[in-house]
């Protein structure tokens, strides 16, 4: 059934954008593809009426995935991954364990309070936890191979030097 509903050349493409990027939205397949909006929105709910793709609405991002390629804890991961300060609050801690707030604002050159939002988010999935460094609190990864490996094998789909160079560092440190 997937080869004939891939007959079509631009289906194809966003099927394979999908498959490539898990968690890409809308906009995003057009950025990459440079199909026009409406030929995408066609081919898109065509694609989830023939369960080649889901799509979840995430904040106010509605993000795209292949069928049966990641559970649910993996498409929330895949959706913080998108997002570009939660992606670089989880690769400073991945590569700076138990990191504390005044580092991470420091590193990362962001407000006490878009830190905290960030954190929030990154610590209600379940990807961080917090714990005491002397008379302050760090932050570090629950799963770090988890983490590390979804940034590499999507490396690709991140259109963020940030990640190429984390995934070196990190090939470096973890050969």
């Amino acid at each position: 059934m997937e080869d004939k509903t891939l007959e079509l050349e631009s289906r194809r493409k966003i099927y394979e954008a999908v498959k490539k990027v898990p968690g890409i939205h809308f906009r995003e397949i057009n950025r990459r593809l440079e199909i026009s909006l409406g030929v995408i929105e066609y081919h898109l709910r065509y694609l989830e009426q023939h369960e080649l793709i889901v799509s979840k609405q995430e904040g106010r991002y509605k993000r795209y995935y292949v069928e049966g390629k990641l559970g649910s804890k993996d498409k929330q991961l895949m959706s913080l991954l998108r997002q570009q300060m939660p992606r670089r609050i989880l690769m400073h801690l991945l590569l700076h364990p138990k990191a504390t707030q005044k580092r991470l604002r420091k590193e990362l050159k962001i407000s006490a309070s878009t830190l905290s939002f960030h954190i929030s988010k990154l610590l209600d999935a379940e990807l961080i936890i917090t714990h005491k460094v002397g008379r302050k609190h760090g932050y570090k990864v629950v799963d770090s191979d988890v983490v590390s490996k979804a940034l590499i094998r999507y490396q690709e789909g991140f259109v963020d030097e940030v990640v190429d160079d984390f995934v070196d560092t990190w090939m470096e440190i973890h050969p």
